[in-house]
């Protein structure tokens, strides 16, 4: 979805994320950067992991890390704020 159209959650969201997952995460493609990139990662059946990509599960690897992924603290409105933009991709 183009950045126009995107609410202002999600624009908050786009945020968090350059802020914290840009520097691993490419948003637009699925190529590695040094982890995977997140293009459709909430639409796919499963992520690289194999798990599903639900809300639940994606707060489970934001907050808590998985793998090389550092565990990474954000308040409880970036977190939702950052769902929502992942939405998006």
């Amino acid at each position: 979805m183009p950045a126009s159209q995107w609410t202002p959650q999600e624009a908050r969201g786009a945020a968090v994320y350059q802020a914290n997952c840009a520097r691993c995460h490419y948003p637009t493609n699925t190529h590695s950067l040094h982890g995977p990139g997140l293009q459709a990662i909430t639409k796919v059946p499963s992520m690289p992991s194999g798990a599903p990509p639900t809300d639940e599960r994606l707060t489970d690897r934001i907050l808590h890390g998985y793998g090389m992924m550092p565990a990474t603290s954000l308040t409880d409105s970036q977190l939702q704020d950052l769902l929502a933009y992942l939405h998006t991709l």
